[in-house]
């Protein structure tokens, strides 16, 4: 469904990620991971438009999409959350939703809303409180609600669990389950490596900008060497 080829990315001419190669399936996730500074957020941003590549190619549905803008990455079928300043805090939930639709074509709000909050019900029951004024937990489920408006068929997630309590990173885990099963494969940027790699079906490390590993999630679970380096095992 997506793939990424020979990408090199960065910014002011700067190489931050090199020979990149990656893909990912219908009904996926697929976790990148790896120390600080290795260039995942660089790949995603990358990938989104947001960072023009400067060499290499993404393609997505059997299309070249490389260096399109991120307006159109999204009407291809792409959502991206980044990990801070993904929600308008002076406004509901419900207006941060309304926005949402404001950048899709859907017109039955109602049904969109209603698979919306079958898989975020806390929302629905806060929908008239400022986003402000909500958790970190409900912040990021916000933030993902409202990238899902249109159904994308590829959700990018720049570490959605960061500085959450870990009852919340469960939970978030959890939705990301639902949000695959209802048929938007996901490509997660995560530090918390072992409970991304828990969920997902397979997944990429990077260091020092380049592809180090890529293979099934299990195989970095239970590779030694893998964990160590990567995971905190001893």
């Amino acid at each position: 469904m997506f793939k990424v080829s020979g990408l090199h990315s960065g910014y002011d001419g700067t190489i931050i990620i090199e020979d990149i190669d990656l893909n990912v399936q219908t009904d996926e996730i697929v976790t990148i991971i790896g120390p600080n500074g290795s260039g995942k957020s660089t790949l995603l941003k990358s990938i989104f438009g947001i960072v023009k590549p400067q060499q290499g190619q993404i393609e997505f549905l059997n299309e070249q999409i490389t260096g399109m803008k991120p307006f159109r990455v999204f009407e291809k079928g792409i959502s991206y959350v980044p990990q801070v300043e993904n929600i308008f805090s002076n406004l509901t939930i419900s207006e941060n939703l309304d926005i949402g639709f404001y950048t899709s074509k859907i017109k039955d709000t109602k049904d969109e809303l209603d698979k919306i909050y079958s898989i975020f019900p806390q929302l629905k029951n806060k929908n008239s409180i400022k986003s402000g004024n909500l958790s970190g937990g409900e912040r990021q489920m916000l933030a993902i609600a409202r990238a899902l408006i249109g159904d994308p068929k590829l959700l990018l997630l720049d570490e959605p669990t960061a500085s959450l309590a870990p009852n919340l990173v469960n939970e978030i885990m959890q939705k990301l389950i639902q949000i695959k099963e209802s048929g938007t494969s996901i490509l997660l940027v995560e530090q918390n490596a072992k409970k991304s790699l828990a969920i997902s079906d397979r997944c990429y490390v990077l260091a020092m900008g380049k592809n180090f590993f890529d293979g099934k999630a299990s195989e970095v679970i239970n590779n030694k060497e893998l964990g160590r380096m990567f995971l905190g095992s001893k």
